[in-house]
């Protein structure tokens, strides 16, 4: 039995619209109904029918579930609940965002004929930032550093409030530094293969920096409005990360200050030692650049651009790959890519025996 609009789950949520779904999993638009009539919305995640007997992806769930339950920040999508229904199944409820996400941001402005304002893009990348550090900086209860790689980090994950608020979301790949056992098998490389950092391509472990250089991708992306890494195939995608060759900023957006390229060239470095120590750090060095800049209030202005941007993508949230309105507050695992390393050498997508 699939599920269906006007199911409750967990005996307060009812599913109302089916607004995201991948190869694993599926994303609804729900509300929680309470007492005296209170009623809230929120988000459910669940992973399809066929994956359920899957051991290894209902410990990746149930992974994101205690990982997003752990991280409490204003920049990050929270994790509210995690049910089962009489089936056995399982869904992790969230935060419900009423917006859109980067990628539908920056296309709006593409529509236009435009690209979207360098202001804006950096305030965004300011707020991700401080999502991105609140899970690197996690700590244990006893105090010690149990830090969160995200290994996701992407346009479609950074959410945008109808209020100016931005949102990382999609811990679904995120890497625990305080579990001692791997849910991805050795050897394995997870994420979206366009924002992976040359270490990664070369089989090198998720970290900070990796993160970081993800980051460079998406700021970089979101500005020039076209892909910093593309090919006609993953294999090729593959061999210019793995080369690093970035190309000028300046030339495809001649108004940003020369300070903000040079940010993000420190953040897109090929190599991971070169790039920022820390989210926060690289935070401090945009909001420097937005502050003697900018003579205008990009946070305020952000919420009014949301607006806009809602306006000329036809006055709808859009989902990213149904076409019901809305938008998954946290995407489906199944969007990464996995690539095995081996001695032998690396496994692509299309790589001949």
């Amino acid at each position: 039995m699939s599920e269906r609009g006007g199911q409750v789950i967990g005996g307060k949520y009812e599913l109302l619209e089916k607004i995201g779904e991948g190869g694993m999993a599926v994303v609804w638009r729900a509300v929680m109904r309470g007492a005296a009539g209170f009623t809230r919305p929120v988000a459910v995640k669940k992973i399809k029918h066929e994956f359920r007997a899957s051991d290894r992806y209902i410990r990746m769930f149930v992974e994101e579930a205690r990982v997003g339950s752990e991280l409490a920040h204003p920049n990050i999508v929270q994790v509210l609940d995690f049910c089962t229904d009489d089936r056995g199944s399982y869904y992790l409820v969230m935060e419900w965002v009423e917006g859109l996400d980067l990628a539908a941001f920056v296309n709006s402005f593409a529509r236009a004929g435009d690209k979207a304002p360098w202001s804006l893009v950096v305030a965004i990348g300011i707020g991700a930032l401080r999502g991105l550090a609140a899970a690197h900086e996690r700590r244990r209860d006893d105090g010690n550093p149990a830090p969160v790689i995200h290994r996701d980090v992407s346009p479609h994950n950074i959410l945008l409030a109808g209020n100016g608020i931005v949102k990382l979301s999609d811990f679904g790949l995120a890497r625990a530094r305080d579990r001692m056992d791997s849910l991805t098998a050795p050897g394995t490389v997870k994420g979206k293969i366009s924002y992976w950092a040359p270490e990664i391509a070369g089989g090198g472990e998720a970290s900070v920096a990796s993160d970081l250089f993800a980051m460079g991708v998406v700021l970089w992306e979101s500005l020039a409005a076209e892909r910093l890494f593309d090919g006609a195939t993953d294999v090729e995608v593959f061999r210019k990360i793995y080369a690093c060759d970035i190309k000028p900023l300046n030339t495809r957006r001649p108004d940003i200050p020369p300070r903000l390229s040079a940010v993000l060239y420190e953040a897109l470095d090929a190599k991971p030692e070169n790039r920022f120590a820390t989210a926060r750090d690289m935070a401090s060095q945009l909001a420097d650049v937005l502050k003697k800049s900018s003579t205008s209030d990009a946070h305020n202005a952000l919420s009014e651009e949301i607006l806009r941007a809602r306006h000329r993508l036809g006055g709808r949230f859009l989902p990213r790959k149904t076409p019901a309105g809305g938008i998954p507050v946290v995407a489906s695992a199944d969007d990464s890519i996995d690539i095995q390393f081996s001695e032998a050498g690396t496994n692509l997508p299309g790589d001949k025996d």
